[in-house]
């Protein structure tokens, strides 16, 4: 029962619950990730040697070992077995490198068995798809189904085979010997052989097709022309099509050919170079009559790769090592590519590279060379592409440095601390000077004097800097001066520093501007109004500094301020950089320059195709243009009435596009102004800014067009009105009209019914058929304005209705004419009733074969006629039709009617067979 049911969490453990529920997760995720384990599940044999690797590109590759029925999903470079299928997914790429040099690529939707038996060439096995096969070192041997191909050395060879199992090939460099197994099998005794040489294409096809030599599907380029430069792409294909056939040749960036698609007939061509940006390109090639769709046409993709040439960085052209006793170690940095899978530096003594000193390979962009002689060096790097063994690659530029030994080395630079040295609140001061060769250790001293004689602190390090920390109880408020000495391996002096001052404070400085920031753009026009500001806790003496130098060798303005702001600074259009200035009593103390850009409006917009009168359609939008200036975030329009200042008829103050349409319907006739300027918002680094305006004079007049009244718009005329009392087109106009035309026509013919000129508002119309007609008004008032009617006009004549069924007084349907009805009639009267607007009828008797036997066209005064040819009939069925008609008075057919039928009846008796007595015996017998 319900309550019997009825949770209680008194009664139940819900521990015991949530404990149930984290269990059955903890099994629902272990047997997700034994599943995804096995899924992704790789295998390695240790009783068989690789004979080679497979890479795959976009989503995967499958291989099964030829003695298991498992299919696995191995890694990047996993190693492949005599005897293993690849296949690959849609959308993927594989690729096999083999030791000799020779590559195999998979294209999608694709699978192969590969077999490579101990000191035997390499054979590939086709079941379906493509492949590419490159040979190096070895032939190799391409198969499907009775076909086999002996790929020479150094040879390229393209295999297709299609959905319908017939196969492609194509020889893109060198040659292969194709074979084909007759009855028997053996290709040598049936003498199949051929020999397929560089550019030949074969296919099991007979009928026509094109097929793409080079380059190959998934075939991998390298561009190596500088960053953002195209490359040349030779596209060669084959075609069994009649020379005058039509091939088309398509490309895009995407597979479903939607993105930069190239539409290129080919026709009588047989190859072509496009220039082509890095990426995803795909192609096909197909006849203009099959459609790339049929199995005729080929089709693949290519990658281009954006590889430049390396660039050198260190070291730096012209680079000179000094040393006294012992060869620096030269370090070399350049910039490569992700896609180079090495490099190799060569270093020479000549700009030529020839016999090289030094040659090494490294897999990084750094490398460094130690013992390297005194004298001039030149050097450059060569990259090597794994995508594309054997392709030409451009080395890097040719640099040069020098090695001098020297018997005393430069002095060594120092760095930091500057003049100020802070050491408030316990703080470190940092020294640091830049390293110097043959230098093991450096001794800094700090000396009260310039002549170093009264040291203070002395300290030793390895490094190129020193932290003094709590710097405050060694070095107390006061000035210093210090150097640095290198020391070599025996602790001798081999170089040293200038001494340098600087002077120590234990309260810390504040003075830093704050605004504008650097690289502040700000507008003339604000310049006055903007207030300089900076930050300090210094109460001496401030100058504020303008000047157009960082240096600020040339000041422009050295004014002296109180507090902690300026404003009222005038600056001309130009680059400047301003600092604040603050004398103490030991030093002057400044503030980093910031560089500030006084700038000129943001350019000049200008309306484009602004008349001197424009025209307000009634019921649709004006339309101004005007163009766009650089930097402008929005901007403003206004429409005033001419010599008024009263406020704008229109106003638009936040427009984003440089075009605005409107509805100016509600605006009077008359003169007026429009005025359109840019503006851009306040930014981090900029003030707000605007644009030169524009102005145009211009006059707004309303368009009244002609309206047209009747027909009104897809009216249904009666047909037979239109054709015997045609009504009349009515047209109205508010100006009055020069130089006007009527036209009208009938939808589907070209010569127009009616073209008159000056026509009046009334024009009566002809008689017109069945269908619909189109009409309009062209006119222009005495100015000029144009004021045609927006639409046509467009009525419809319906087709004229048949007359209405004629029905049969005599004789009935199915009506029975006897013995009895041919004793009192030598005829049969045939009768109807009459049909309204009906001039004739048409009487017609058939037999019970549907043959016509009697045919009459009657007057309509009459609705009877009398049928006298009684010799056309006989016993059976006859069938008998009137349909009503109307003649014009020339007799022309003007409406039909519907057929009215009955059928009848003649049922006499059968004449009894005459019996005659016996003749006897006649004479003469």
């Amino acid at each position: 029962m319900k309550k019997n049911t009825r949770y209680n969490p008194e009664k139940e453990n819900i521990f015991a619950d949530i404990l149930v529920v984290i269990f059955s997760l903890c099994v629902i995720l272990y047997t997700s990730f034994l599943f995804y384990q096995n899924l992704n599940k790789t295998f390695e044999r240790k009783d068989k040697p690789a004979v080679a690797i497979v890479s795959f590109k976009y989503k995967s590759v499958q291989r099964r070992f030829l003695d298991r029925a498992v299919w696995d999903r191995p890694v990047q470079y996993s190693p492949v077995y005599n005897g293993d299928t690849l296949r690959t997914a849609p959308d993927a790429e594989a690729t096999v490198y083999f030791p000799d040099k020779s590559v195999i690529t998979i294209d999608s939707n694709t699978m192969i068995q590969i077999f490579k038996p101990l000191s035997e060439e390499a054979s590939v096995q086709i079941a379906e798809g493509k492949v590419s096969v490159q040979t190096s070192g070895a032939k190799m041997t391409v198969k499907s189904g009775g076909t086999s191909v002996s790929v020479e050395k150094d040879s390229v060879l393209h295999a297709d085979k299609k959905d319908t199992g017939k196969l492609r090939l194509a020889v893109e460099k060198g040659s292969a010997e194709l074979s084909k197994a007759g009855v028997s099998g053996d290709a040598e005794k049936t003498g199949m052989n051929e020999l397929l040489t560089e550019g030949s294409v074969t296919a099991e096809s007979k009928a026509g097709f094109v097929s793409i030599v080079s380059p190959a599907s998934g075939a991998k380029l390298l561009n190596q022309n500088a960053a953002g430069k195209s490359m040349p792409v030779l596209f060669k294909w084959h075609s069994t099509f009649p020379a005058d056939t039509e091939l088309i040749l398509e490309t895009a960036r995407n597979r479903d050919f939607t993105s930069d698609v190239r539409h290129i007939s080919v026709t009588g061509l047989d190859e072509l170079t496009l220039e082509e940006q890095p990426g995803t390109l795909y192609w096909r090639l197909y006849a203009a009559d099959t459609g790339f769709e049929h199995e005729s046409a080929d089709a693949g993709k290519l990658s281009i790769f954006s590889v430049p040439p390396p660039v050198l960085l260190q070291p730096a052209s012209e680079t000179r090592y000094a040393y006294r006793k012992r060869l620096p170690d030269v370090r070399f940095l350049w910039k490569g590519s992700t896609l180079a899978s090495s490099y190799t530096l060569e270093i020479a003594d000549n700009p030529d590279m020839l016999n090289p000193a030094a040659v090494k390979q490294v897999s990084a962009e750094s490398v460094t060379i130690p013992d390297l002689k005194e004298g001039r060096w030149y050097w450059r790097v060569s990259p090597a592409y794994f995508i594309s063994e054997g392709a030409p690659v451009k080395t890097s530029a040719v640099s040069s440095f020098s090695i001098e030994r020297k018997k005393e080395l430069d002095p060594i630079e120092l760095i930091s601390p500057g003049k100020t040295a802070d050491t408030a609140e316990g703080k470190s001061i940092n020294f640091s000077w830049k390293n110097a060769e043959e230098v093991k250790n450096y001794k800094l001293r700090i000396a009260r004097s310039e002549n170093m004689s009264d040291t203070v602190s002395e300290f030793t390090t390895a490094r190129n800097y020193f932290e003094l920390k709590k710097a405050a109880q060694t070095l107390p408020n006061g000035l210093y001066y210090w150097t640095v000495e290198g020391l070599d391996d025996e602790n001798e002096i081999i170089t040293s520093s200038k001494s340098s001052v600087f002077k120590t404070r234990d309260t810390e400085i504040i003075l830093r501007s704050v605004f504008p920031p650097e690289n502040y753009i700000l507008a003339d026009t604000l310049c006055l109004d903007t207030r300089f500001t900076w930050k300090t806790n210094l109460d001496t003496e401030h100058f504020f500094q303008v000047s157009s130098s960082r240096n600020f060798s040339d000041l422009i303005i050295n004014q002296k301020v109180q507090g902690s702001a300026v404003e009222g600074i005038s600056l001309k259009q130009g680059e400047y950089y301003w600092r604040v200035s603050v004398k103490s009593e030991f030093e002057e103390f400044k503030t980093d320059p910031k560089k500030l850009v006084i700038a000129e409006p943001l350019g000049k917009l200008q309306l484009v195709g602004m008349k001197e009168r424009v025209i307000i359609p009634p019921d649709a939008k004006n339309a101004f243009f005007w163009t766009p200036v650089s930097g402008v975030d929005y901007y403003q329009m206004k429409i005033t009435l001419a010599n008024s200042d009263a406020a704008p008829v229109y106003e638009n103050l936040f427009i984003t596009k440089n075009d605005v349409s409107m509805f100016l319907q509600s605006i009077s006739d008359g003169n007026y102004v429009i005025s359109v300027q840019g503006f851009a918002g306040a930014t981090v680094t900029s003030s707000r800014r605007y644009s030169y305006a524009d102005s145009r004079h211009f006059e707004l007049k309303h368009l009244r067009p002609v309206e047209l009244l009747s027909p009104a718009f897809n009216e249904k005329i009666n047909g037979v009105q239109a054709a015997l009392q045609p009504g009349v087109l009515k047209w109205s106009s508010v100006d009055k009209p020069v130089n006007s035309r009527l036209i009208l026509e009938k939808v589907g013919k070209k010569r127009s019914i009616l073209s008159i000129a000056n026509p009046d508002f009334k024009v009566q119309l002809p008689s017109l058929e069945a269908g619909t007609y189109r009409w309009r008004i062209s006119a222009a008032t005495e100015d000029g304005l144009d004021i045609s009617s927006i639409k046509d006009g467009v009525f419809t004549v319906l087709p004229i209705e048949p007359l209405e069924k004629a029905a049969f007084v005599f004789p009935s349907d199915k009506e029975v004419l006897g013995i009895p009805f041919f004793k009192t009639n030598r005829s049969i009267v045939f009768k109807w009733e009459r049909v309204r607007d009906a001039t004739h009828y048409n009487l017609r008797l058939y037999n019970a074969k549907k043959q016509k036997l009697f045919e009459r066209e009657i007057d309509a005064e009459n609705n009877s006629f009398e049928f006298t040819e009684l010799s056309l009939l006989s016993r059976g069925d006859f069938y008998t039709e009137v349909r009503a008609l109307r003649r014009l008075k020339s007799g022309m057919l003007f409406q039909d009617g519907k057929t009215s039928a009955c059928s009848f009846t003649i049922d006499l008796p059968t004449p009894a067979k005459v019996k005659t007595d016996a003749a006897g015996v006649m004479y003469g017998r």
